[in-house]
């Protein structure tokens, strides 16, 4: 006797075909919530977050255009000629990089007027970002109001004040903390899409910092949404590194034992937090920032008071540049 009751098992949810299972297996022990069956707890998380993000990546498929032209740009061997060509077959994406080319939010010394000005004098990296930006927004171009306009507005300013802490950090890597940014909370996009989660739902408070949604959709879901855009963006064949930051950017435990994405995780978390406190106030809350000092990102960039302090303008202008390229 096998002790198993047949109703029971009547109920249990077939298994996961080969193609999910192995979206599912690498995040199986992040689903876990220490509940009495923490193995079925996973199967059925794994399998829930399986069947959305095929779906997701099935309704929003990621431009080809601007893929190309990322895969393009990051080859520094890329003569100029060959991205301008993979650009224009793109009108209206042509004519919004030059638009946000020329905007506040990278003020170029001198205006740039075709795609070769773009990319000599904002260089491949940048432009890479304002593609990858537009893309995103485009994607989400229905969402414009409500959660889903709110959602985007702070992928948007958290990747714009990311990449001032990056610059300031002087970090290598910096076209891929605002890529991160750009794409860290984009899994709430996409569970709206698919309508798994109803934010609205949810009780408010949870939506007033970083750190409180995602807790929320497990307990609902299954998964949350950093897991949900992680395996969204393999899909779409974004680079691992920023895969892998948007996957972990709530776990900072794990992600601060992972030396390669570390330090990426690191200035997203604090992006994120700076941003949430920026849609509070544009002033400098001398209390604010004594607690971000103590928050474990910023010990791990090491960024002093004086220095949070002192780049407070600049995260304040990057966040009214950003809104004012998503409007």
């Amino acid at each position: 006797m096998s002790g198993v009751d047949p109703a029971q098992a009547a109920k249990r949810p077939p298994p996961l075909p080969a193609s999910q299972r192995k979206l599912a297996e690498s995040i199986r022990e992040d689903l876990w919530f220490g509940d009495e069956d923490p193995n079925r707890t996973a199967e059925e998380a794994s399998r829930s977050l399986a069947a959305a993000a095929a779906l997701a990546a099935g309704l929003k498929p990621f431009p080809v255009i601007a893929q190309r032209v990322m895969t393009l740009l990051a080859d520094p061997d890329t003569p100029v000629a060959k991205v301008k060509k993979a650009i224009e077959q793109d009108p209206a994406l042509t004519g919004r990089l030059l638009r946000v080319a020329n905007s506040a939010l990278y003020a170029p010394t001198i205006a740039c007027r075709s795609v070769e000005d773009a990319v000599i004098r904002l260089g491949s990296r940048t432009v890479s970002e304002i593609v990858a930006s537009l893309a995103t927004l485009g994607l989400f171009s229905d969402a414009k109001s409500g959660f889903g306009a709110s959602f985007r507005n702070h992928c948007v300013c958290v990747a714009a004040i990311g990449r001032v802490l990056g610059t300031e950090w002087r970090y290598k890597g910096v076209e891929h903390v605002f890529l991160s940014g750009l794409m860290h909370d984009i899994g709430k996009l996409l569970a709206m899409q698919v309508k798994e989660i109803r934010y609205e739902a949810l009780d408010p408070a949870a939506l007033q910092s970083p750190d409180q949604v995602h807790m929320h959709e497990r307990a609902f879901a299954g998964y949350d949404h950093a897991v949900l855009g992680a395996h969204v963006l393999e899909r779409w064949k974004f680079p691992d590194e920023i895969c892998k930051v948007v996957a972990l950017h709530h776990q900072p435990g794990r992600a601060f034992a992972a030396s390669n994405i570390a330090l990426g995780v690191a200035l997203l978390r604090l992006a994120d937090d700076i941003e949430f406190q920026i849609r509070r106030s544009r002033e400098l809350d001398e209390a604010y920032v004594e607690t971000l000092i103590q928050n474990g990102a910023a010990e791990y960039t090491q960024f002093s008071r004086d220095v949070l302090r002192a780049m407070w303008p600049k995260f304040v202008r990057a966040f009214d540049e950003a809104l004012r390229v998503t409007a």
